[in-house]
């Protein structure tokens, strides 16, 4: 036979409608013209079995969140109207709560959807949000809020017999990850934000997650796993008060600010220190008062409002220059216990009672002439008199 053997084209031809429409969508940007020839649909892939030979690509839009709702529809060019990457932008500032999104019911099955924040802006996609009838919620991972940050991209999953977006998973950036359930392996850096609704926060003592600091309607609970160790507060790697088991220990000034310290009035409280340690109180930068375990020492004036009692021996001064003043009346004797009361030069007995009666001589020589009066005085628990005249 002569000639080349002829190839024979066994792709299917291009349905002529299909190829009109392809053709009107140009317009948009969406594809390029093709001819009817067979090779040409090669580059297209096949509604059933159809690979792909090559990158996959999407024209993007930006929409901007109206009252928490993102309509797809909307800002729309050419014959396509839902996009498959979207670019989302907060309706004021810098963030913004999406709650659904409004397709018109163009929804596809299962179909994709990529949402993405662009620099400084953060959207929250909150989870199971009511919406009206054509505005389709989200579903979230772990039935939680999601959180897309900055610079970052979550794909989308249309359910249609539950009429729900499903959130199926995010780009990981370096900037940020959102915590899910997996372990962390390196240092959890939160850029300046919060750590929010922690009921029990863990750390490992002894044994791994021994010691927690737990939040209730109270307040906040400190515990750590045994009685031998203790809380340490510390300011710049110092520490300056523990609190452990029995005690609590400062190691650094308590300044009260002019406030006070409340005992319990229901059980005895005591303030202590060892036997070779001294208990001070001082003002204006001096002790005024000290207490040893033998002696309390007063640096000033000791004054009560009150009754000063003194169960044991007490003693007023500790040398002879020093001067004991009594102000006020003695309401009991001064027992001298054999001792004498001694006066210095100069000093005098003033007796503040006296007796006028005139009292025998009892046989002795006549006094000079009728005293004035009598100082009565006591001997051997009866009374004497000390006649004077004026």
């Amino acid at each position: 036979m002569a000639g080349s053997p002829k190839s024979v084209n066994t792709d299917t031809p291009i349905d002529p409608k299909y190829l009109q429409y392809v053709n009107s969508l140009s317009s948009g940007g969406n594809t390029t013209n093709i001819t009817s020839s067979r090779d040409s649909i090669k580059q297209y892939v096949k509604t059933k079995n159809g690979i792909f030979n090559g990158a996959f690509g999407s024209v993007s839009q930006t929409l901007t969140i109206s009252s928490g709702i993102l309509n797809l529809t909307a800002n729309s060019t050419g014959a396509v109207v839902v996009r498959r990457a979207v670019y989302v932008t907060p309706q004021t500032g810098s963030s913004d709560i999406l709650d659904g999104i409004e397709c018109g019911q163009l929804e596809l099955p299962n179909q994709e959807l990529i949402l993405i924040t662009r620099t400084g802006d953060t959207v929250t996609i909150a989870h199971n949000s009511t919406t009206s009838v054509t505005q389709r919620p989200f579903s979230c991972p772990g039935d939680t809020s999601y959180i897309l940050a900055p610079n970052e991209a979550v794909t989308l999953i249309y359910d249609s017999p539950s009429n729900v977006w499903i959130v199926t998973g995010r780009a990981i950036t370096s900037s940020a990850d959102n915590l899910g359930n997996h372990t962390a392996t390196t240092n959890l850096n939160m850029s300046g934000n919060q750590i929010q609704q922690i009921t029990t926060a863990f750390f490992n003592g002894d044994i791994d997650n021994a010691n927690s600091i737990a939040g209730n309607t109270g307040g906040l609970d400190y515990n750590v796993d045994d009685t031998d160790e203790i809380h340490d507060f510390q300011v710049d790697g110092v520490s300056k008060f523990t609190i452990g088991n029995t005690q609590i220990n400062m190691i650094v000034n308590l300044s009260m600010s002019g406030k006070t310290i409340y005992l319990d009035s229901d059980v005895d409280s005591t303030i202590s220190c060892a036997t070779d340690d001294n208990i001070q109180i001082g003002t204006g930068g001096g002790v005024r008062l000290s207490i040893s375990n033998t002696t309390t020492l007063a640096s000033g004036n000791l004054s009560t409002l009150g009754n000063l009692q003194v169960d044991g021996n007490a003693i007023l001064g500790d040398a002879s220059s020093d001067t004991v003043v009594i102000n006020g009346t003695l309401s009991t004797d001064i027992k001298m216990s054999g001792n004498d009361l001694v006066f210095a030069t100069g000093g005098a007995v003033d007796f503040y009672d006296i007796n006028t009666s005139s009292h025998s001589s009892g046989g002795a020589p006549a006094l000079p002439a009728q005293p004035t009066a009598y100082f009565v005085v006591r001997y051997q628990g009866a009374d004497r008199f000390i006649p004077y005249y004026s």
